[in-house]
Formats: structure tokens, C-alpha cells, sequence
């Protein structure tokens, strides 16, 4: 009998996840393409409670999602997003938003990450 050699594929090299200042150049540079005029709540007749009810309700399946343990970030991007949408103060909405931007840089790093080890 003959042995023979086992061949494998070669691999391709590993992505490198990028530095966290290399993602939040990339956000500087997205959000530098974006009018500054444009108002955060857009529409003729803004619909504020629309808002808050929908941020109500992602904090509600959030909550029943943590005690399922299935917790996503989609959820906290959409809870997020709506709380921003209906704060009654510039600060509220500001600090909101900077909570929605640190969820989407994570989920962005995670991509990046689940993407080096791939």
C-alpha cells in the first residue's frame, strides 16, 4: 500500500480588525457627508409620541430579552434611537444620540473582529 499526502487548501491570510481610531476615522469621514442643516426630526408635524412609544417598547422587549438571555444589539440601536428621537431637551437627545453612536461603533468592531478570526 502507498500512503498518500494529505493536501489542504491554502489559507488566506487573516483580516486585521481595525484600531479603534481606524473605525472612528471612518465615522468622522461618513459624517462629514452629511448636510449639517438637516434637522434630527424631519416631516412637517414631527410625531414625538410615536417616538417615545416605540422607545418604550424596545425598552420593554430589551428588558424581556436580558432575562431570556438573548440580548442583541439591534435592539439597544433601536432603543436608543428612538430615545434620542423623543427627548424633550438638545442635551437628552445629545446624549442618546452619543449612546446610539457607541452602540454602532461596538457592532461595527464586532463586525471587524468576528470578521479577523473568520
Amino acid at each position: 500500500m502507498t500512503e498518500t499526502a494529505k493536501t489542504t487548501a491554502p489559507r488566506k491570510p487573516a483580516r486585521r480588525a481595525p484600531a479603534i481610531d481606524e473605525t472612528l476615522k471612518a465615522v468622522h469621514d461618513r459624517a462629514a457627508k452629511i448636510p449639517s442643516a438637516l434637522p434630527l426630526v424631519g416631516g412637517r408635524t414631527p410625531h414625538l409620541a410615536d417616538y417615545a412609544g416605540r422607545y418604550e417598547a424596545w425598552l420593554a422587549h430589551n428588558m424581556r430579552r436580558a432575562e431570556m438571555g438573548v440580548e442583541g444589539t439591534d435592539g439597544h440601536l433601536l432603543e436608543q434611537a428612538f430615545a434620542a428621537l423623543s427627548a424633550g431637551t438638545d442635551d437628552a437627545r445629545r446624549a442618546r444620540l452619543l449612546t446610539l453612536a457607541a452602540y454602532a461603533v461596538q457592532a461595527a468592531r464586532a463586525l471587524d473582529e468576528r470578521g479577523a478570526s473568520e
